[in-house]
């Protein structure tokens, strides 16, 4: 019986496919906006928890700030003119106490000194070339900057820094792989043992200080955390990051603020949770600098800008379907209201078919099918729809990968059945109730 109800209701859809499409299309608009709205929240929300989860989730970030209500007065500087007391400042007692009641958890520390030296670097000794060389910029790190930033920096050749490395007499860096293409063509253990020529500052007459450096270590570049998404025609003129001893940094680095350690990331051991040690740390920092202070603490880990991220894109992504639910429930009213002109239509074939002995079910079934039918179809269209939009909006307008929400999918799915039943329950329900005698009379 439910194969001739499907052949009945075809044949209905094909014989006004206009007025059937325009049913179809509240579903079709709704189901379509659902998934593509979905789809692309999904490869949002992907793509910043990836984002955030390449620095690593385990990573906790501090930094020491001049407080907010603090301004710096030059009238109250010493008679050298030092300001230093309103430069922010880890100092080797705060480091060495947070070590002491939190080294347990904590995996490995990552110093930073940014500098402002660098620029075109070329082999050391090499016949001048003009195109034998490699941009760079300098950064002044410890060792624990390549265990905390692993997955930025990994090493793919040589060592990291160690021993009397990490002194500030200790000329030694570790580059990236596309500088050894640049210079060596890309043969890594070539490389190793190398010294290369860094300029380091220019004065205001423009001479040049450059350094030698020995490469002792190369790691692999990252090209999406430098923000290159592959759009670029050659990689000869990339500007990559150099990495010398922290101390040895510091010799480069003049004047108090740039000297000063005001921030350091720390990675936190697997297992234990990043946001309640963050908070503790927080709390415990802000106690050790004390009341009596010009500075304050701020603490952030990724896990929880994740977790932020992801409960903000959800909020938006709900906001938004529920435009797209209002889409299916107006669509499925127009499906109640074209099944209640159908059966009208066709008061007198119902009429018949209870005049030969169909009982009230099989009407009934015949019209929740042909509803179901409908809903289906127009569900089947609003799928593929919406699959096309949000592949056109992640791929062409947001250039992000695609990420399908399946679940969504066979919600959509679920949901047109539930509106061709639910909707066409009241009509199916009308024509079984339909009195054959008033029916075979009506015109």
């Amino acid at each position: 019986m439910l194969g001739e109800n499907i052949k009945l209701a075809f044949a209905s859809i094909a014989a006004n496919k206009l007025r059937s499409f325009l049913t179809m299309l509240g579903i079709i608009i709704g189901i379509a906006a659902v998934i593509a709205i979905m789809t692309v929240g999904n490869s949002q929300t992907e793509q910043v928890r990836e984002q955030y989860a390449s620095f690593g989730t385990n990573n906790v970030d501090v930094y020491m700030w001049l407080a907010n209500e603090i301004e710096v007065d030059d009238t109250q500087s010493d008679e050298s003119g030092d300001n230093s007391k309103y430069i922010p400042n880890f100092t080797e007692e705060m480091m060495s106490s947070m070590l002491q009641t939190y080294g347990s958890q904590i995996e490995a520390i990552a110093v930073t000194n940014w500098m402002s030296g660098g620029g075109k670097a070329v082999r050391s000794g090499a016949p001048d070339s003009e195109d034998e060389y490699a941009n760079v910029s300098l950064q002044g790190v410890n060792p624990g900057y390549f265990t905390v930033n692993d997955s930025q920096a990994p090493i793919a050749a040589g060592r990291i820094f160690g021993g009397k490395e990490l002194q500030s007499d200790s000329y030694v860096c570790i580059v990236s792989d596309k500088l050894v293409n640049n210079l060596f063509d890309g043969d890594a253990n070539k490389a190793l043992g190398q010294k290369i020529t860094i300029p380091m500052s220019t004065d205001d007459a423009g001479n040049e200080t450059t350094a030698d450096y020995t490469i002792i270590g190369v790691y692999t570049l990252n090209m999406g955390d430098y923000g290159y998404d592959g759009s670029i025609s050659s990689e000869k003129d990339l500007n990559t990051t150099v990495y010398i001893p922290y101390l040895n940094a510091m010799t480069y680095t003049t004047g108090a603020s740039s000297r000063a350690l005001n921030s350091f990331t720390l990675k936190v051991k697997t297992g234990e949770d990043v946001i309640s040690f963050s908070d503790d740390l927080q709390a415990y920092l802000t106690g050790l600098l004390g009341d009596d202070t010009n500075f304050q603490i701020y603490v952030s880990n990724n896990k929880q800008w994740i977790e932020e991220a992801d409960a903000s894109m959800k909020q938006q992504v709900m906001t938004i379907t529920l435009i797209g639910a209002i889409a299916l429930l107006v669509g499925g009213i127009g499906v109640m209201n074209i099944m209640t002109v159908s059966i009208t239509e066709r008061t007198r074939e119902i009429g018949t078919r209870k005049a030969l002995g169909a009982p009230n079910r099989d009407i009934q079934m015949q019209f929740i099918t042909e509803a179901v039918i409908i809903c289906i179809i127009g569900g089947l269209i609003g799928i593929a729809v919406g699959i096309g939009i949000g592949a056109v909006a992640c791929k062409a307008v947001q250039h992000i990968p695609m990420v399908m929400s399946w679940k969504s999918i066979a919600g959509s799915f679920g949901v047109s059945l539930a509106i061709g039943v639910f909707f066409g329950y009241y009509p199916a329900n009308k024509a079984a109730k339909m009195d054959p005698i008033e029916a075979l009379r009506y015109e």
